[in-house]
């Protein structure tokens, strides 16, 4: 709740009053600390986490990617990224490459955008299709425009979002 709030330093509190600190509970702060924007405290919570010998889930991994993504920090994001299957043997989920392919997407890094796509195993739900195209909107990148609009279409001709962005 205080996370959500935006009280952090109460948030923050809570936990360190706990007698027993999970996963959940960290990645509660984590995600409270990127939704307001302070990535660089949601990353040491994580640090902390690691420390006291938790291993991060899916949901943790995913808080994480949103926390790099709300500062645009590229690199820990894909370092973070590789580091779930790698390190963790945890396979990402459409949800996290999605947040992937909107980090790229927004910096304007569309050959990464699209190699984080090509990853996706057998994906059959055009979201991140339609957010590829609202960032080729952005930069005006028509060409690799019309690749997400036709793949979001041929998922689903039913859409709306796809003609919206067109």
């Amino acid at each position: 709740m205080y996370a959500k709030c935006g009280v952090l330093v109460k948030a923050a509190q809570v936990l360190e009053d706990l007698l027993v600190r999970d996963v959940i509970s960290w990645y509660t702060l984590i995600a409270g600390y990127a939704w307001h924007g302070q990535c660089y405290e949601a990353l040491e919570c994580f640090k902390q986490m690691q420390g006291e010998g938790l291993y991060p889930d899916l949901v943790t991994f995913l808080c994480v990617l949103n926390a790099c993504s709300r500062s645009g920090l590229l690199g820990e994001a894909e370092i973070y990224f590789g580091n779930m299957t790698r390190d963790y043997g945890i396979t990402p989920d459409l949800k996290h490459h999605a947040c992937m392919v909107g980090l790229f997407g927004c910096a304007g890094r569309f050959d990464k955008a699209m190699s984080v796509i090509q990853t996706i195993p057998s994906c059959r739900n055009p979201s991140v299709w339609l957010l590829l195209l609202g960032y080729c909107r952005k930069w005006g990148n028509v060409k690799l425009g019309r690749v997400a609009f036709d793949s979001a279409i041929r998922l689903d001709e039913t859409v709306a979002a796809a003609y919206v962005h067109v």
